[in-house]
């Protein structure tokens, strides 16, 4: 950073970073890589990681290595940031409209294993002209199997588009893929299980229409974090596209009754004590995230959990505060740090310019945030 020498801070003790800063535990992250490919390969699927949680090369690399596929990621601009980060095999499950993007597309796939989502017959038309005399891409198409928010909804809509995508020179058609993130309301395990379990059905369902309507192959493909730690997997799901999954956060901590998965930290320094059961540390909306989930299974009382403070709530934040409610103020002094876990982690990581990787509690390395800000 301009002004700033970061690298100096590598084998620094973390008591000695400058505030608020982003870390990630580099044993706990090995560990959840670990755990979510064995997750994969004992469902018989591919895993395809979503890169929009931690946004780094170095987190990626590390997934490839321990045997994803490639990766998968919302915006065109990640995908851009990762290809130059030699990763080339994309999946960009989203919608991608609009000329300058399609121009951005047709550079893409000159270097990289390309795919695209689609949910519109508009969308198979645009990217039909697009490459039509260029490098084949790969179609996948959404379903939505619940949250309604984007995909089709029918196997009649699904094979519509199908059809429309093997009449096209130039376009491939992989198969059929879906966010369950409806699954983020779930109340309870049992809820969760029903959830992933429906999703899965309606899938291969669809899946299996299209094959029989069309002769083509048609994959299915799988994207939440709750259901893919919730092990309910059907036969025949292909590939698994968790995101979260990778560092956790203070949501699926209070799904999963713990925090040992969380990976990824916020050390903050508190500046006031106002009050005997208040205190106040540098780190807010601008460091943590606003962000605290409704009633389910992932429910969030405050915004961030302390980490070995369990009486510590985050009741509010501003811009640049929170403020904890805590049984004691005086056993908190100004100039203490606290590491708190953020409630939803990727919204928080994209905040950051590069995190601290931390092993035992001290720096190892610095690991930029590459695809921060790549909303286009």
């Amino acid at each position: 950073m301009p002004g700033r020498d970061v690298g100096s801070n590598v084998g620094r003790p973390l008591h000695e970073l400058d505030t608020p800063a982003l870390l990630i535990d580099t044993q706990v992250l090995a560990t959840n890589i670990s755990r979510t490919s064995a997750i994969a390969k004992e469902a018989g699927a591919r895993l395809r990681p979503h890169i929009k949680t931690h946004r780094m090369l170095d987190v990626a690399h590390q997934q490839m290595a321990a045997g994803a596929q490639g990766i998968c990621c919302a915006k065109t601009g990640e995908a851009e940031v990762f290809a130059d980060g030699g990763i080339d095999d994309v999946f960009i499950a989203n919608q991608v409209v609009g000329a300058p993007k399609l121009r951005r597309l047709q550079s893409l796939a000159e270097r990289v294993r390309l795919a695209i989502g689609v949910d519109h017959p508009e969308q198979v038309e645009s990217l039909k002209h697009a490459f039509f005399d260029s490098r084949s891409i790969d179609i996948s198409i959404e379903v939505d199997v619940g949250q309604a928010r984007t995909g089709v909804s029918d196997s009649s809509s699904a094979l519509t588009l199908a059809r429309q995508v093997l009449d096209a020179s130039g376009l491939n058609l992989r198969g059929i893929y879906t966010h369950e993130g409806h699954d983020y309301n779930a109340r309870d395990g049992a809820d969760l299980a029903t959830i992933a379990d429906k999703a899965q059905t309606h899938m291969l369902a669809i899946a299996e229409e299209v094959r029989s309507a069309t002769g083509s192959s048609c994959e299915v493909s799988m994207g939440s974090t709750p259901s893919l730690l919730a092990g309910v997997f059907r036969n025949g799901i292909d590939e698994l596209r968790p995101g979260t999954a990778v560092f956790n956060d203070g949501s699926h901590a209070n799904f999963l009754g713990h925090t040992d998965w969380c990976a990824a930290t916020v050390l903050a320094t508190i500046v006031n004590q106002p009050a005997p059961n208040r205190v106040v540390i540098d780190a807010g909306a601008k460091a943590l995230t606003s962000d605290r989930r409704g009633p389910s299974i992932l429910k969030n009382t405050g915004f961030g959990l302390v980490v070995g403070r369990p009486d510590a709530t985050i009741v509010s934040l501003s811009d640049e505060h929170g403020v904890l409610n805590v049984p004691d103020a005086d056993s908190y002094r100004i100039g203490d740090q606290l590491q708190v876990i953020p409630n939803h982690i990727c919204p928080c990581v994209n905040l950051y310019d590069y995190a601290y990787a931390t092993s035992n509690g001290v720096v190892t390395d610095i690991w930029p945030v590459s695809a921060r800000g790549q909303s286009q």
